[in-house]
């Protein structure tokens, strides 16, 4: 769903000469007929792809001048198994089946009643290393980033894994794998950090933190890189889609329950600032032309606030009153 280039079909031009010798007596050309000329047969793809400027895809069209271009290059675009993005998601679905198969085993089942997104309980979830913040406060820090790799069902898995692979491939192809995996895990704690503060009962999974942190990040990525048509020929639509992610996302979080709004805002946030603070500048936007370090500067200052303020509210203020293993097999 991200805006591509798109290739604008060349015609080829063919100039007649309009100066002639005394006395030379061939008529001069017609101009429909040149015009005819200039015009491509109609049963001809004109520009190779199919790249007419209203053909969605990388290159233009689809194979052969289709309309519309193959459906791996909108749910996958810049797809390649030797990314980040395609090792993580492997991991997230290898982890989702041990779920299923812990939950059969060792509690209600696999599939129980009270999950309408298809998967275990949230006892299982939990056992797992879903973020449960008693049990951070007792020590098991790693919850911070495990629940990125959980997931609490089938239609969970689903969703965040096509959305994660229609922007994933595409930033990493920016971005490189190993900036791509900082951004990811740094988002996810910062998610998790912001639900750990302000939903401090529940049980949280799920990569869509750490989804929305790679949103923000690119978003930022964006800004910094509007002005290069090299790396960036369309920046006003690729930051309208990122926006529309966005709005999705959040008025889905809104209309249903059960969804951790806070893990997604605070995954915004922090892919946001740590976007703007680390991501590659070549020619940004207007307003931040000549400034780029100052930008740096400040997001970055913000970045250790919004992470060192929520470590100190995780730990020295917020209250629970559950167990961490006490309910637990």
């Amino acid at each position: 769903n991200l805006s591509e280039e798109k290739n604008i079909p060349q015609t080829r031009i063919i100039v007649m000469a309009n100066v002639h010798r005394l006395g030379d007596s061939e008529p001069m050309p017609n101009p429909n007929a040149q015009r005819r000329q200039q015009q491509p047969p109609p049963s001809q793809p004109t520009g190779g792809g199919g790249g007419g400027p209203f053909m969605m895809g990388a290159g233009g069209g689809g194979a052969g001048g289709a309309m519309y271009p193959p459906i791996n290059k909108v749910l996958a675009p810049n797809f390649t198994t030797r990314s980040f993005i395609f090792i993580i998601s492997m991991i997230q679905i290898l982890v989702f089946v041990l779920e299923l198969i812990v939950g059969q085993i060792w509690f209600c089942g696999a599939f129980v009643t009270g999950n309408d997104m298809a998967g275990p309980s949230s006892e299982c979830l939990k056992w797992m290393g879903g973020k449960y913040l008693p049990c951070i406060q007792n020590g098991e820090v790693y919850r911070f980033i495990t629940p990125a790799l959980l997931h609490a069902g089938i239609l969970h898995i689903f969703t965040n894994l096509v959305s994660q692979t229609m922007i994933g491939y595409t930033c990493e192809l920016h971005w490189g794998s190993l900036r791509m995996c900082c951004f990811y895990f740094a988002t996810a704690f910062g998610a998790t950090l912001l639900s750990c503060a302000a939903s401090a009962g529940s049980v949280s999974v799920g990569a869509s933190g750490a989804l929305l942190g790679i949103i923000g990040a690119y978003m930022a990525w964006i800004l910094m890189n509007w002005n290069n048509r090299d790396v960036l020929p369309q920046p006003c639509p690729r930051m309208c889609t990122m926006i529309t992610w966005l709005f999705i996302i959040f008025m889905i979080g809104i209309s249903m329950t059960g969804i951790d709004n806070f893990a997604h805002l605070g995954g915004w946030m922090s892919g946001l600032m740590l976007g703007f603070t680390f991501n590659k500048s070549t020619m940004p936007v207007s307003f931040m032309d000549g400034r780029v370090s100052c930008v740096r500067i400040t997001f970055g200052v913000l970045s250790l606030a919004y992470f060192v303020t929520l470590l100190a509210v995780t730990f020295l203020v917020v209250e629970t009153s559950g167990e961490c293993w006490g309910d637990l097999p």
